[in-house]
């Protein structure tokens, strides 16, 4: 940044601890705010690559989750490094050269920003107010808690981070105009990525289910143990050859055959979708018929050893069967499956590493 002052241009210092504050909403920031654009760029598009690889790798059907986890440990190097990077790039231009590394004398106002972005309250303590920094303390303790029994309350918790880091810079006397226009902007950037970032998981989850497979009604496809990824959604019609997990229906627990749900324990299922809605199913001399037509079914165990008549799959319901047919608790012994009963279609097996591949294409 640059002012005009008697026809010559000044460069005014940048501050290391505005940096650092900077570089904490994203790598690269803190580093382009000093004018280190090369570094600052590096910084950014380096963490950009590694949070594209990590999240393809985790979620997408052919990803490797375990290429996705490796990504968090120099994803997190780099946001470490980023930040002492940032500080040291604003000392190297200081025309002043500064005794204190962490301002403990001379107090700084955005080393006071940066001690509430890590905890609220903390700020506030290292400006001696400790009743003001107590309270807040305590308050992000307390809602961080129950937040997790209260989901909506998470939304406070950002809020108390940005009040807490707008407080901590006012508390020093009288700052500049300008400066109290970008506390005001840090303090609604804090605010933001505090609700982004708390809500991106329940985003997360409301699309995205993890199961461990706790039978063998599903092999050879799916084994014993192996964790996947269902993808939920109120739009999704089910097609013959998804694998879905659904909630068991009350029905098909009074008919616990062989202690096939555990003492009625079990909560969920996972079978494939044969018949859709409209379709003839049958089952005769081990192959299943799908309006007459035999299914072919590269996937299955074994072929199935019983019989099935002919039966018409109502509107809003699935036919549906375990590929280890002959040891499967599913439609041929309870009936067809409504569609309100269904949470999503299984598109990944992300564990164990032996394990991990895509369900989309197994069929």
């Amino acid at each position: 940044m640059r002012i005009a002052v008697e026809g010559q241009s000044l460069k005014l210092s940048p501050e290391p601890w505005l940096a650092v504050n900077l570089s904490m909403f994203f790598p690269g920031v803190g580093q382009l705010y000093v004018g280190e654009r090369v570094r600052g760029l590096g910084f950014l598009s380096s963490q950009l690559i590694l949070i594209a690889i990590a999240a393809w790798s985790i979620f997408s059907p052919n990803g490797n989750t375990v290429t996705g986890m490796i990504c968090v440990f120099p994803i997190t190097a780099i946001y470490i490094l980023n930040l002492f990077d940032a500080y040291f790039c604003a000392r190297r231009q200081l025309n002043i050269q500064v005794s204190e590394k962490i301002p403990r004398i001379n107090k700084d106002p955005w080393f006071a920003v940066f001690l509430s972005r890590i905890l609220p309250g903390l700020g506030q303590l290292y400006l001696e107010k400790a009743i003001l920094g107590g309270f807040l303390l305590s308050l992000i303790i307390i809602c961080s808690t129950l937040a997790n029994i209260f989901s909506h309350l998470v939304v406070f918790i950002p809020i108390i981070s940005a009040v807490a880091c707008y407080d901590a810079f006012m508390g020093f006397p009288k700052p500049k105009r300008s400066k109290r226009h970008l506390i005001t902007l840090i303090a609604i950037f804090v605010l933001g990525v505090g609700l982004i970032s708390n809500y991106f998981p329940l985003l997360i989850e409301k699309n995205i289910e993890l199961f461990e497979i706790p039978s063998k009604s599903m092999l050879p496809t799916l084994e014993v143990g192996d964790r996947i990824f269902v993808h939920k959604s109120s739009l999704y019609s089910p097609h013959r050859g998804d694998m879905i997990v659904f909630r068991v229906p009350d029905s098909v627990k009074s008919l616990d055959m062989d202690n096939q749900l555990n003492n009625n324990e079990a909560e969920y299922f996972i079978k494939r979708v044969i018949g859709q809605p409209g379709q003839i199913i049958s089952i005769t001399n081990g192959m299943v018929y799908i309006n007459n037509q035999p299914l072919q079914e590269a996937y299955i165990a074994e072929p199935p050893i019983y019989e099935l008549a002919p039966q018409v799959v109502p509107t809003d319901s699935y036919f549906v069967m375990g590929d280890n047919r002959n040891n499967s608790f599913d439609s041929h012994i309870w009936g067809f499956l409504q569609q309100g009963y269904i949470v999503g279609k299984a598109y990944k097996i992300y564990w164990p590493p032996q394990r991990i591949q895509s369900l989309l294409t197994s069929h």
